[in-house]
């Protein structure tokens, strides 16, 4: 079977997918695929083979992958084999695609930015109520965009389970590689205590700073009691708490615009070779970045620390603890 002939195929690209951004979608997972694409040659076996490759053809290109290496990469359901023919088993996206869909994410970034300003605001200004003058970000982005949304897409079987099983023991969910890269992303890491789970809104200038504070003293005491401190906020996931009431309707007003919305639709179903549980996670991922962007840009967020401002200032505003799990 033929290739798929892909637009503007010309267009550089790097031919190793170490080069691209990768993204995991795995909630609980022991090991995610990252550190399987940067063995060896994975990155570019992975790229040449991501219209599928027999051993030959990928041997032309200069790569002879051993069993052992495609066996590693079966076992993290990173490619699929059929005779000598090799497949890469995600979606890779490149600038093909990504260059014209870039701007219409932004656009529907833009309009709900008009949808949840008024409750980014109350956040802001609970916060403020509460003497916290710096953890916008962390709430709205940390609870917020890249919490409770995934919560509520979840719930409506728009993202796919990522629980383990005997079958998917590593890891399980969703994997993707993208180029560009996504620009100044944010991500959310958690770690759970004794009374509650702490919330930690990294970026790549702080990732691994946070990865220090995960592992403190300080963490582990404020998850034995995080209302004996106040420098940062503690929300409790009910809807006594404003904080949460506010973030419930930042996810529900997302939420809804991505299953009603025929622009969103549209975004969908421009990511080709894909389920549909991947293009929601490629296409909503993109989504939150450039709506966390067009807060900031408006005003109505405070921007996290760049790697200049971490080098001289705790990391408090990127924390938040909820309590419970």
């Amino acid at each position: 079977m033929d290739a798929p002939v892909r637009p503007n195929a010309h267009r550089l690209e790097p031919s190793d997918l170490t080069e691209w951004g990768l993204h995991a979608f795995a909630l609980g997972a022991r090991s995610t695929p990252h550190g399987i694409v940067a063995l060896d040659d994975n990155g570019a076996l992975l790229y040449a083979a991501r219209d599928g490759a027999t051993l030959s053809e990928l041997e032309a290109n200069g790569i002879a992958p051993s069993q052992s290496q495609l066996k590693l990469l079966q076992v993290y359901d990173l490619i699929e084999v059929d005779d000598d023919r090799v497949t890469t088993a995600f979606p890779v996206v490149g600038p093909d695609i990504f260059d014209p869909l870039r701007p219409r994410i932004r656009q529907l970034a833009t309009d709900l930015t008009h949808k949840v300003s008024a409750e980014v605001r109350a956040i802001r200004e609970e916060l403020r109520r509460r003497g916290h003058h710096g953890h916008d970000y962390a709430v709205v982005f940390g609870h917020a965009v890249d919490g409770l949304l995934w919560d509520r897409l979840r719930a409506t079987d728009m993202v796919p389970d990522t629980g383990l099983s005997l079958d998917r023991p590593l890891w399980n969910g969703a994997f993707w590689a993208i180029y560009p890269p996504i620009p100044a992303g944010a991500g959310v890491n958690e770690i759970s205590g004794e009374a509650g789970t702490l919330v930690m809104v990294w970026t790549e200038s702080t990732r691994h700073a946070l990865q220090e504070v995960a592992l403190s003293e300080t963490a582990r005491q404020l998850l034995k009691d995080p209302t004996a401190q106040i420098e940062i906020p503690v929300l409790v996931p009910d809807m006594s708490d404003m904080l949460h009431v506010h973030s419930v309707t930042i996810a529900e007003t997302i939420a809804e615009t991505l299953t009603t919305e025929t622009q969103a639709q549209a975004l969908f179903a421009a990511i080709p070779n894909a389920s549909a549980h991947e293009r929601t996670l490629i296409v909503v991922h993109e989504l939150i970045w450039a709506l966390t962007q067009e807060l900031v840009s408006a005003g109505y967020l405070q921007p996290l620390a760049d790697e200049v401002e971490v080098a001289r200032q705790n990391l408090n505003e990127h924390l938040l603890v909820r309590i419970g799990a």
